[in-house]
């Protein structure tokens, strides 16, 4: 299947545009992406050092000592995973007095009060079992299901076990993405006794959804401005490629075609580009040139091609045919079918005028003679054949007519013989006889 010249550039067009857009808006969703989790990190490491510096950690390690305790001393530690379970609530139970502690209560109320300033979603207090590689909750002031005392996570981040092998540099941010809380950048710093021990983490979780929802929406919009920029682009490819490509070469191509009856189909196009649609106008009208002269070269070779084939049968004295052209003619008459005859005329005296009056008048009395059988006979069918001799052959009307041309022959010749006003050179007679060919006897 053919496409035109257009389609294929729009095509082009299209396809490049579609590689750099994509690639374009993949390279700015990367850099937004990275600068939000770069804020959002930023903001969740001094949200998660601000709560480990204000927080009371003397009221904080009474309640980790308290909890941890209980925790030690549990004979089925169950994890957040079973959540729900008669397990899990049997063993939350264990850590329900230390909720009723006045440690616990004002603990509770400053990660509460800072939660609701910074305006975060999470700030919860842990402490790290090391041993055991995972995470107590001390302290949970989540608004929606917060995490009661005691309650064990294992370390979600992929770095967070060799992490809990130096607590004082506490957990670096984390990104995770579930169905439940959806975006969540997690935090934690170490929060310090006065004898510079590390009695908990401080962590805060600070939902990204918002922003992630508005990079995507965002994103949806460059999208769409994308394609209808394309469409632009597209448009404006399809006029510029039509009036500066298409066009000129459709022209070109209108001009080769009624060269064969316009000569001069190029010249008149008047391209006039400093492009290579120019160069091949240029081209073209210098084409046009030498095909003009080497048709004009080729016609001169064939009229002097002619005219040598005209003298090369043509009788230098007469101007009818010669011998050569005579035995071409015969060749023809051997393949005819149709009828036809020969004349042969023979001038009388020719020696005798040369002898008493030169060669030059014997010429004359040649030239007269062929011009009185021109006179009769068709011209092109007249041919000398000898000093003296001529024959005429008779075809089409001049066979039908013969009877009356070879009458009209002996008048004419009888009246030069008698004219005495002529010089005696053309006063000269010829005799003449014919035959026929008949096919059909």
């Amino acid at each position: 299947m053919k496409h035109s010249l257009i389609k294929k550039t729009v095509l082009l067009v299209v396809c490049i545009g579609l590689i750099i857009g994509t690639v374009a808006i993949a390279i700015y969703n990367k850099c937004l992406y990275d600068v939000i989790i770069s804020q959002y990190e930023h903001y969740s490491i001094d949200v998660s050092k601000l709560v480990a510096v204000e927080i009371d950690s003397e009221r904080l390690a009474n309640v980790r000592d308290a909890i941890v305790e209980i925790y030690k001393n549990s004979e089925n530690k169950v994890m957040s995973d079973q959540w729900g379970t008669p397990e899990f609530e049997e063993y939350i139970a264990q850590f329900e007095s230390v909720k009723d502690t006045e440690d616990y209560k004002a603990v509770y109320a400053d990660l509460q009060r800072m939660q609701d300033e910074l305006d975060v979603d999470c700030l919860y207090l842990t402490w790290v079992d090391v041993e055991n590689k995972c995470y107590v909750y001390l302290v949970d002031t989540a608004h929606e299901d917060p995490c009661p005392p005691g309650c064990i996570d294992p370390p979600f981040a992929a770095n967070a076990v060799e992490e809990m092998k130096n607590l004082a540099d506490g957990d670096s941010p984390n990104i995770t993405k579930t169905e439940e809380y959806g975006w969540l950048m997690s935090t934690g710093m170490p929060v310090f006794d006065s004898q510079g021990e590390v009695i908990a983490l401080a962590a805060v979780d600070i939902s990204m959804n918002r922003a992630m929802s508005q990079l995507k929406n965002f994103m949806v919009v460059i999208g769409v401005a994308f394609f209808v920029l394309m469409l632009l682009v597209c448009a404006l490819a399809i006029f510029l490629i039509n009036r500066f490509i298409v066009k000129p070469v459709n022209t070109l191509s209108r001009a080769a075609v009624s060269y064969k009856d316009n000569k001069s189909a190029f010249s008149e196009l008047r391209i006039e580009r400093n492009d290579e649609i120019g160069a091949l106008a240029d081209s073209m009208v210098q084409m046009e040139k030498d095909i003009d002269g080497y048709i004009k070269d080729l016609i001169s070779a064939r009229e002097h091609a002619d005219e040598m084939d005209r003298m090369a049968n043509m009788d230098a004295l007469t101007g009818v045919g010669n011998k050569r052209a005579y035995d071409m003619a015969v060749k023809r008459l051997k393949e005819t079918k149709s009828p036809y005859g020969i004349v042969l005329i023979d001038i009388n005296g020719l020696k005798g005028i040369n002898d008493n009056y030169g060669h030059e008048k014997g010429d004359r009395s040649i030239k007269a003679v062929a011009a009185t059988i021109c006179r009769v006979f068709d011209p092109s069918s007249v041919y000398r054949i000898g000093g003296d001799e001529f024959t005429v052959i008779l075809e089409n009307e001049d066979y039908e007519n013969r009877e009356a041309l070879i009458q009209k022959y002996s008048e004419l010749f009888r009246s030069n013989a008698s004219d005495s006003s002529l010089p005696p050179w053309e006063r000269v007679s010829a005799a003449i006889g014919y035959a026929i060919y008949d096919p059909d006897t």
